[in-house]
């Protein structure tokens, strides 16, 4: 069983390589299952074939979100951890793909395909719907300011974190960066951030 995930797992990455790099319609599953190290049929066993592959990449990277997104859902917890918690969800979604993965969210942003719009649109919004219901608990509890627009403060937190590993290729040719160098930059970006929408001492919630 764990030898079949393995393969799948190496198709799974071998295909974010080939896809972000040459596009989807210049890849084919031969190549796919040769940069994979397996039988080409392997694909359509699993997947369907490439139509069906490349789907199952969307929906694999849309999966990462799930748990943290649960745990806003289900659980009481303070809203500023909340932020802390997305920050996270997206860091361990850029470490666990080959670095080919930025181009291939380029990808999708310039040109969005059918199981992108499919699958990641609706994924997308539900995620944004259940992020802003945080921010207006904090408004609620009298930690984030009320006079600021939830959708901006949400759009202005995401874009930052994202556009961090979006850009890295490029930035980190100029300052050398480690995992260290990360995660004390989102550090300063979430506490940065955080102090901009609370409310503060001399101000009344």
């Amino acid at each position: 069983m764990k030898n079949e995930e393995g393969k799948r797992e190496k198709l799974i990455r071998a295909g974010i390589r080939l896809f972000a790099t040459y596009g989807y319609d210049k890849v084919s599953i031969r190549q796919i299952a040769a940069e994979a190290g397996v039988n080409s049929s392997m694909i359509s066993y699993y997947f369907n074939g490439k139509s069906g592959f490349y789907e199952a990449i969307i929906k694999e990277v849309l999966q990462n979100f799930d748990e943290f997104i649960g745990i806003l859902e289900t659980k009481d917890i303070d809203p500023r951890e909340g932020f802390k918690l997305y920050v996270q969800a997206i860091t361990k979604i850029h470490y666990k793909y080959p670095p080919e993965f930025v181009k291939l969210v380029y990808r999708e942003m310039l040109n969005q395909s059918e199981a992108f719009n499919n699958l990641a649109v609706h994924k997308f919004k539900r995620n944004f719907s259940v992020l802003l219901k945080l921010i207006e608990k904090g408004k609620t509890m009298g930690i984030f300011r009320k006079e600021l627009d939830n959708e901006k403060i949400l759009l202005m937190f995401a874009s930052v974190v994202n556009f961090y590993f979006l850009a890295k290729p490029l930035h980190s040719m100029i300052i050398r960066q480690d995992e260290n160098f990360t995660a004390g930059y989102l550090e300063q970006v979430v506490k940065i951030f955080l102090h901009g929408i609370e409310v503060g001492g001399n101000e009344k919630a």
